[in-house]
């Protein structure tokens, strides 16, 4: 016999009846089936829990539309001297001047930018590539450093994350900035944080991307990859992968394998729109100024991040394919794999390029007594 609805049943208790969803205490918050609000808290205090019916609809603001979101955290990684600082200097500059966009996106209205470098100078770096990319430098605020108090008075410190990002988020709704760029985000971080840590980063990362929301500031952040080569983009970035994780947007900047005088920003991940092409830049001299600046291709690069990081692997790979045909030339017929290693190893070819290689040029191998043996 069926249980009728909310009747007793022996070591089961009430059966439930239909579920109706959760019913609300009047004040946007839910009276759980058995629970009351005041059953859900903790010495930090009452939980929040909301219905998504009761979460206004909001749109996602835009500084570059389609790649750098406003009130978000973007990160922008790629080995030493690839020109991002460059690049994220010539994005800064089109915020301050309201231009457009390298993919013909309109640029909004002319709006501050805060910017914070710590491995270029401000007058003999930083500001001629300003000036180079057209920048209004009015509206550029160089954030050198915070001024403290000290046992002998005011002091200079230079700026030091989490620490001060409640002070620079008052710099931002002061400045009505639209952009913070951190150029490199591992060199401002607390020797408390372990930017190796997910927990660590992440910690750090929540802070910051809350700090950017409620300014709507799109904050950049600048980071190198790590040693590695080859493997996903998704790797690629130094530090925890809580940095990625984090991030709404992140871009590579990669030498072209193909123009070595080439750039490359390709996209490694988009969680608020669709996937943006891949766009390419050369730098191009400004005597007058002694810096470079940047000049973005007119039309988008058909590579993804994954093809143009794979490609870091193609010169070494095709090196030990050469060796290993005139290798094989001058010794037919089968080769013990030691041999083959250690006159490799002679040249300089690793062990990952020549088992590539050995691949390429379809070349078996056979276990043997006396050990492996190639061809």
């Amino acid at each position: 016999m069926l249980a009728s609805e909310g009747a007793e049943v022996p070591g089961r208790g009430k059966t439930p009846g239909p579920h109706r969803g959760p019913a609300s205490d009047g004040k946007g918050l839910l009276s759980l089936p058995g629970t009351t609000i005041a059953d859900t808290h903790d010495h930090d205090g009452q939980w929040v829990v909301r219905p998504a019916s009761g979460i206004p609809r909001e749109t996602v603001g835009w500084v570059w539309p389609g790649r750098v979101p406003a009130g978000k955290l973007t990160v922008v990684e790629g080995d030493p001297a690839t020109a991002k600082s460059t690049m994220t200097l010539d994005l800064a500059a089109r915020v301050t001047t309201g231009s457009a966009w390298p993919d013909g996106a309109p640029g909004g209205r002319p709006a501050p930018v805060l910017l914070l470098s710590a491995e270029d100078g401000w007058g003999d770096t930083i500001r001629p590539r300003l000036e180079a990319a057209g920048a209004d430098l009015d509206l550029c605020l160089c954030v050198a450093a915070r001024e403290v108090e000290a046992e002998y008075g005011p002091a200079l410190r230079p700026v030091v994350l989490p620490q001060d990002i409640a002070w620079l988020t008052r710099l931002v709704e002061r400045s009505g900035a639209a952009m913070v760029v951190v150029d490199v985000l591992a060199a401002y971080l607390s020797d408390r944080v372990d930017s190796n840590k997910d927990q660590s980063v992440r910690r750090l990362l929540a802070t910051l991307g809350a700090a950017a929301a409620k300014s709507g500031t799109a904050a950049v952040l600048v980071r190198h990859h790590n040693k590695a080569v080859g493997g996903p983009p998704m790797y690629r970035g130094g530090g925890s992968i809580g940095i990625i994780g984090a991030a709404r947007a992140v871009y590579a900047v990669v030498r072209d394998p193909d123009d070595a005088d080439h750039r490359l920003l390709a996209t490694v991940k988009s969680n608020l729109a669709v996937e943006a092409p891949t766009w390419g830049y050369s730098l191009v001299e400004v005597p007058h100024l002694g810096v470079a600046k940047v000049a973005w291709d007119a039309r988008p690069d058909p590579r993804s991040a994954s093809e143009l990081l794979a490609g870091a692997q193609a010169p070494a790979l095709s090196e030990a394919v050469r060796w290993l045909a005139a290798w094989r030339a001058e010794h037919p017929g089968p080769a013990h794999a030691a041999d083959l290693l250690a006159a490799a190893a002679e040249v300089g070819i690793t062990r990952a390029a020549l088992h590539r290689a050995r691949k390429k040029l379809h070349l078996g191998t056979t276990k043997t007594r006396e050990g492996w043996v190639v061809g």
